[in-house]
């Protein structure tokens, strides 16, 4: 199960901890079943380990958001820096979606639609808050901004969003069983704190 931390933002209150595991394990199932109906049509049995399983299904779309909020970028943001910075987020994380799916297929899971996903996954606002996500009218928002007061809502958000993707990505290291994919996540993991550290540096210049 995943373990989702108790409050990455302190700015909104934090979910019990045992509403908080409800919400994961009632989102991951949702994803998978979600997933199959709308892929195979038939269930699909699940043959990896339910760590590795629930992880890919809630990373995927979590992946899906930072690609939404970086593709705003190009056109809103005035920072150099924070362009190219949210080229790489949505260029990697795109390709790690594609990892993630194909690992899925491998183990005979149903391979999770980023899209679909992430819309039923944005009626959990409980579960996108302990994820660092952010929420429908955060991204409406966003949307709406640009130069500096981009740039600023961009780190604002982002640097929540990759916390939470290091925070399930030390769970799967740490309670997953399948190797390709613990070493997948160690790579991801790698580069989540090392783009951290630059958001972290924008923010404070």
């Amino acid at each position: 199960m995943i373990r989702l931390p108790p409050g990455l933002r302190a700015r909104r209150p934090a979910v019990r901890k045992g509403r908080q595991m409800m919400f994961a394990r009632k989102l991951a199932l949702l994803v998978v079943l979600l997933a199959g109906l709308l892929g195979a049509g038939t269930a699909v049995a699940q043959t990896a380990d339910d760590v590795d399983a629930e992880f890919t299904a809630m990373m995927i779309p979590h992946h899906y958001q930072a690609i939404l909020m970086s593709e705003l970028a190009p056109d809103r943001a005035s920072d150099p820096a924070l362009k190219s910075l949210s080229d790489r987020i949505r260029t990697e994380q795109g390709l790690e979606i594609k990892m993630l799916q194909g690992w899925q297929g491998r183990n005979g899971l149903p391979v999770t639609d980023a899209p679909t996903a992430y819309e039923e996954m944005l009626g959990m606002p409980e579960m996108i808050e302990h994820m660092g996500m952010a929420t429908r009218e955060e991204m409406d928002q966003l949307a709406t901004l640009s130069g500096p007061a981009f740039d600023r809502m961009y780190l604002d958000l982002m640097i929540p969003h990759h916390e939470g993707a290091v925070h399930m990505l030390q769970d799967v290291i740490l309670h997953g069983s399948d190797q390709d994919l613990n070493q997948m996540a160690q790579d991801m993991m790698s580069t989540q704190k090392a783009q951290l550290a630059i958001m972290r540096d924008m923010q404070s210049s």
